[in-house]
């Protein structure tokens, strides 16, 4: 009896089989049809070929949603073989077209949003649905452009209706919102904004550094340093995506790539100031006295009023048996707690100097 369970339990996750569009004689008499511009008979042949798998679809959708909320080993398991219908989907997407084409503007909607549930990252249905309803909304409309966008690059029809549209223009509008919301530390409002930016403008790495800000500013180091590292990629001359990320391997006590990235920061902007004073304390942690002597110095160079590197350089001194009392009285008057005592101290010593 068990041995007979288990083939059903598989059959109950897997994909039936079925013929192809490209064997499919109502799909290429179609494809025929709607070449020559015989929009009304094609549509007849689409919608032969597609109810060939209609009644499956409802089971088929079941199961994608099922998928794609699993986690990676129920997929293994409970879904061996998977694969997206997507010739399906084309068959939706080629019907779509010829109701396009008939001016039933309505249902040639349907049909593109059931070919983009049955395969979500076929591009030519999201390109169509974006500019089948620009009229009614820009926005919502720029949302399918640009996803058609992001899943083909070399789309010169999305990337023209993207131009077009002014589709970066939503993008300015929502980033310019989430960085506002990022700057005031209101991370979570932040990031929904910078998640919609994102979708219109998938290839801003100004918009990803941002979303790790946000990202880094909930504690979620991971997600940060993957953002950081897209910002990189995309713009890899820029110091912003290297500094941050540097920031968020601190904070998850991994120096030895924070001092990586910082080091790359002060290749692309050798003045900065805050880079030197991350730097050095990575170099601190990671035990290279020398190397953070010479990065506090650094920053004495660019922002002297770093009460911090007149007490690091003075502890340094201090330690080789030179004089450290001016640096110590420094770094004290510029609000430096640690440097106090020090500083007592020097002042305790010059009176008692001056006594004898």
């Amino acid at each position: 009896m068990k041995k007979a369970l288990l083939p059903l339990l598989f059959v109950s996750f897997s994909f039936c089989s079925h013929i192809t569009a490209q064997d499919d004689v109502n799909f290429l008499s179609g494809e025929r049809a709607y070449s020559a511009g015989n929009y009304k008979t094609a549509l007849d042949y689409y919608s032969r070929y597609t109810k060939t798998y209609e009644a499956k679809l409802t089971d088929y959708l079941s199961k994608v949603h099922s998928y794609d909320t699993s986690t990676g080993f129920e997929k293994s398991t409970l879904f061996p073989g998977f694969t997206v219908n997507h010739e399906w989907a084309v068959g939706y997407y080629k019907l779509g077209m010829a109701n396009l084409n008939t001016s039933d503007f309505v249902q040639a909607g349907k049909d593109f949003d059931l070919a983009i549930e049955i395969d979500a990252k076929y591009a030519e249905p999201y390109l169509q649905k974006g500019l089948l309803i620009k009229g009614k909304g820009k926005n919502e409309a720029c949302v399918y452009i640009s996803k058609a966008r992001i899943l083909s690059d070399t789309m010169k029809a999305a990337k023209a209706a993207y131009r077009d549209n002014f589709c970066w223009m939503c993008g300015i509008e929502y980033f310019t919102k989430g960085k506002t919301e990022v700057d005031l530390k209101e991370y979570n409002e932040g990031l929904q904004n910078l998640n919609i930016a994102i979708t219109y403008c998938h290839d801003s790495g100004n918009y990803y550094a941002y979303r790790g800000i946000a990202y880094e500013g909930l504690g979620k180091l991971d997600s940060a340093i993957a953002d950081y590292s897209m910002a990189i990629k995309m713009d890899s001359n820029k110091y912003m995506g290297y500094y941050r990320r540097a920031l968020t391997y601190e904070q998850a006590q991994k120096y030895k790539e924070a001092f990586a990235d910082l080091t790359k920061v002060l290749l692309l902007s050798p003045k900065f100031g805050d880079a030197y004073m991350h730097q050095a304390a990575d170099c601190e942690n990671l035990g290279m006295s020398e190397a953070a002597l010479y990065d506090y110095q650094q920053l004495l160079k660019y922002k002297p009023s770093e009460g911090i590197a007149w007490y690091k350089i003075g502890l340094h001194r201090k330690q080789n048996g030179q004089d450290a009392c001016d640096y110590f009285q420094k770094a004290a008057d510029l609000g430096n707690e640690d440097a106090q005592s020090y500083a007592d101290e020097c002042q305790k010593a010059a009176a008692k100097k001056a006594l004898k």
